[in-house]
């Protein structure tokens, strides 16, 4: 390979990098402390993000798709937080503070913007599928791993471009998935860059950790919210959701089914409602894309 493509390229150069990415909003971290507050209420949220005017218009765009199954239209932000409840407008906030992130081509990775968009969308859909059937208590946590889970795709596609081009490669040759591929030419992968990113950004330990995980099934098979992230990630992958050069290379393990404790009809009831929520997911990629 011609390393004059990227003469910068080190590890310590990509971390380092990651500093320079824009922030990930504050103001809705400041949302989710004020949820967590008994002494406040919705209106409290709505005037800290009404002036987030870009936010805002996402939160209302989203509120109105089928990804939140609203029985009625709304067109002011305080309302739709008093319909969502407080465990849908974490949801909601999230989502919409990650839609400029997952927006955009990622051609080391043969991604366009609806591809990282709608299997983002579409695995954070499905996690709400496998919250309810396998009686996961922290559904929004998931839901938010599961949304930002490829965050690293976006900093490796920006900062390692040319050599994801020599991953592919050998991801195809070795006919290997993506993330072993990455390990060997580049020494980390998206996960580990995702991590990183959410560690910068402040998110929950137990969210960063699982997204770290989500590959490896050392790591994933030690921690629930991990092997529920990992489970949702798998299914997403084997419905061909957005899978660009991931393709369909990931598998369940039986050691991954029994940590779930997820039984055969389990698996299937969840790939069925998933096939049913994704159209849903196509109908939140229309309204982001147009």
């Amino acid at each position: 390979m011609n390393t004059a493509l990227c003469p910068d390229f080190t590890l310590e150069a990509v971390y380092e990098s990651m500093v320079a990415l824009p922030v990930f909003p504050k103001i809705v971290h400041r949302a989710m402390s004020v949820l967590d507050d008994p002494q406040k209420n919705i209106s409290d949220v709505a005037n800290i993000i009404k002036f987030d005017h870009g936010l805002v218009a996402n939160i209302l765009k989203l509120t109105n798709s089928a990804m939140f199954g609203l029985s009625q239209q709304v067109s002011d932000l305080e309302t739709a937080l008093a319909l969502l409840g407080q465990n849908r407008i974490r949801e909601v906030l999230i989502a919409s503070a990650a839609m400029p992130y997952l927006s955009r081509d990622l051609h080391g990775y043969e991604m366009s913007p609806q591809d990282l968009c709608y299997h983002s969308v579409g695995c954070a859909m499905i996690s709400e599928v496998v919250s309810q059937r396998l009686d996961f208590p922290h559904s929004s946590e998931l839901f938010t791993a599961a949304i930002l889970h490829d965050i690293g795709k976006i900093v490796l596609d920006i900062y390692v471009g040319p050599r994801l081009i020599e991953v592919l490669d050998r991801s195809r040759r070795q006919e290997s998935d993506f993330s072993t591929a990455e390990w060997e030419v580049i020494g980390t992968d998206h996960a580990v860059a995702g991590s990183s990113i959410l560690q910068h950004w402040e998110f929950p330990r137990d969210i960063c950790r699982a997204v770290r995980a989500h590959h490896d099934p050392d790591l994933y098979i030690q921690n629930r919210l991990s092997a529920m992230l990992a489970f949702c990630n798998i299914i997403t992958v084997q419905l061909g959701i957005g899978v660009g050069t991931d393709n369909f290379r990931y598998r369940l393990s039986d050691q991954l089914l029994y940590v779930l404790d997820c039984s055969e009809r389990d698996y299937y009831s969840c790939l069925e409602e998933a096939i049913r929520v994704l159209d849903d997911a196509k109908d939140v990629i229309r309204l982001i894309f147009g």
